[in-house]
Order: structure tokens, then C-alpha cells, then sequence
């Protein structure tokens, strides 16, 4: 069967026509796409730096704790050898237990405050981060944006500052006021009472 030169054109063109409206309705749905340093931002927001103050009060206060009981039991390990030679076995044997078990008390108090302090830590910052990203929504709403990465956890090596939405997460968030934030973010808890 013979194509007429009208039907080869018809042909060719219904294809090209095909590809053409392909590329264009692909570049209308091209969107943006912004980036944030919520590290950053949770470290310049006022909420965030108040958080991380009372973190800190507590982790000092717990290091001090763990410090002076770990000295203590230095002392106590260097007294005994000294005295190593001349102690009877079966004392130096029992005090070695003793040591040995008030080493592993420190040691558990160390996990402990550790494991306390990173949930004391995901508590305040959870609050925090759940409002930057009401905000993160809204701004990407407003500005047609249609993928919004956190650059720390994207693994963005570069990214072109006019796509960083950092400084106006951080802005938008410290304009909040009180009763537009929800409850505050948790204080950290009184230290426990030593045994």
C-alpha cells in the first residue's frame, strides 16, 4: 500500500505533535524544590537555643554527678594499690569485688543519664520541630513549592541560596506567639535525688 505525500505527512506529524505536547505538559509540571538546615534553624530559634540551654544545665549537672563519683572510686582503686602488698588476700580480694562492683554502678549511671538525656533531648526538639514544619508547609504552599528536603539529612553538598528556605523557617518561627506555638516546649525534669 502507497502512503500519499498528505498521508506521510499525517504520519510524521501526529508523532512529533505527540512528543511536542509531552514536553510541554512536562515543563508545566516542573516545580520547585527548596532545601532547610533544621539543625540550624533549631539552634537560632529562640525556642530551640531555650531548649538547648536546659539541656545543657542538666547534662553539667549529671557530668558533675558522674565526675565526682568517678574520682572517688580513682581514689579508692589508687589507695588499694598502695596498700596492695600489704593487705591480706582475702581483704584485697574483697575490696577488688567492691571496686569492681561500684565501677559497674558508675558505668550504668553513665548509660542511664546518656539514654535520659537523648530522650530529655527528643522530647524538647520533637515539639520544635513539629511547628517548623507546619511552617515549612505553609511556606511551601505560598510559594508553589513542591519538595522541601532538610540539607542536612538530603545530603545536599550545594544548593543555590535563593532555594535555602532556612532564614525564613527561622523567622517565621520566632514571630509565632505564644498561643500560635501550642504548648511550650518540655523543661527538662529535676535532677532525681541521690541514693
Amino acid at each position: 500500500m502507497k502512503l500519499t505525500n498528505l498521508a506521510r505527512l499525517v504520519v510524521l506529524t501526529i508523532p512529533a505533535f505527540g512528543l511536542f505536547a509531552t514536553t510541554a505538559s512536562i515543563a508545566q509540571a516542573e516545580s520547585k524544590i527548596g532545601y532547610v538546615d533544621l539543625q540550624r534553624a533549631l539552634n537560632e530559634t529562640e525556642d530551640g537555643r531555650r531548649a538547648k540551654a536546659q539541656l545543657k544545665t542538666v547534662f553539667d549537672r549529671k557530668q558533675k554527678e558522674l565526675d565526682e563519683r568517678s574520682n572517688a572510686l580513682k581514689a579508692k582503686i589508687e589507695d588499694l594499690n598502695k596498700k596492695r602488698t600489704l593487705l591480706p588476700e582475702e581483704t584485697r580480694l574483697k575490696k577488688e569485688a567492691e571496686l569492681s562492683e561500684e565501677m559497674k554502678e558508675v558505668q550504668e549511671t553513665y548509660m542511664r543519664h546518656q539514654k535520659d538525656l537523648g530522650e530529655q533531648e527528643q522530647k524538647a526538639t520533637g515539639v520544635i520541630l513539629e511547628r517548623m514544619q507546619r511552617i515549612i508547609s505553609e511556606i511551601a504552599v505560598s510559594e508553589d513549592i513542591a519538595l522541601v528536603l532538610d540539607k542536612n539529612q538530603a545530603g545536599i553538598i550545594f544548593g543555590r541560596t535563593e532555594f535555602d528556605l532556612t532564614a525564613q523557617l527561622i523567622r517565621r518561627y520566632n514571630a509565632l506567639k505564644p498561643d500560635q506555638k501550642g504548648a511550650a516546649p518540655a523543661a527538662a525534669p529535676a535532677a532525681p535525688k541521690k541514693k
